[in-house]
């Protein structure tokens, strides 16, 4: 039984997934709350299903990139959790959350968290004979983003009106922005994702598990 936590920007999200597939979640704008709302809320969903931290096999949450504050709730939460009960430790991007429910669209992934300040920050996964992230998370301007978006692609996450204009002008009816409850980045996306690993036999290391912020612009690696 594992839990998932995403606190990585105003939207929050709790999960909880076993064998049997995702067994409860909840996702909602925690503004500001989430160090009063988080926890209360995944206290929430075990006892609605009979459960007690005791009985978890593995905690999960997203390592942003997104807010400072919001993040360091949900690492804090997640880690505090997985050392008083021994349990094993899985950090997710928030990215990978958003992109993860779209793979088998047959196009390009386009995932978009706003930073601030028309910054914003992306990652571009494809379905390969994987799903595949392609190339690194980015910190990246309006027209930056603009010119990394592939002319057939689906462009999820943060994406206001203002952005969808953007996009349209930019790369016409090729480009796919689904609406913003199919858009939403949700837990249960995030704990499923955790749940493979964890199956998979792969875990993080509770002290060097750290957040990604990309709070400064992020250099592609040398070719």
């Amino acid at each position: 039984m594992l839990l998932a936590f995403d606190t990585a920007t105003d939207t929050a999200g709790v999960a909880v997934y076993d064998a049997t597939g995702l067994r409860a979640e909840a996702n909602w704008f925690a503004g500001r709350g989430h160090s009063s709302q988080l926890l209360p809320m995944a206290q929430q969903l075990l006892s609605n299903l009979d459960l007690t931290p005791a009985e978890l096999t593995g905690v999960a949450v997203s390592v942003g990139p997104g807010s400072w504050s919001g993040i360091r709730v949900g690492m804090s939460s997640a880690k505090g959790l997985a050392l008083a009960h021994d349990l094993p430790l899985l950090g997710i991007s928030s990215l990978e959350t958003l992109a993860y429910p779209h793979q088998r669209i047959g196009r390009s992934v386009i995932a978009v968290i706003k930073l601030g300040r028309d910054r914003y920050a992306m990652a571009e996964y494809r379905l390969r004979r994987a799903w595949t992230r392609i190339g690194v998370e980015r910190n990246v301007s309006r027209e930056e983003l603009l010119a990394a978006i592939p002319e057939l692609a689906l462009v999820c996450g943060d994406v206001d009106p203002r952005l969808a204009l953007s996009i349209n002008e930019a790369r016409g009816a090729g480009v796919v922005i689904p609406s913003p409850a199919v858009g939403l980045r949700r837990a249960g996306f995030l704990a499923e994702i955790a749940w493979n690993r964890l199956q998979a036999g792969e875990r993080d290391d509770l002290t060097s598990l750290e957040p990604s912020y990309l709070g400064a612009a992020v250099k592609e690696p040398a070719k």
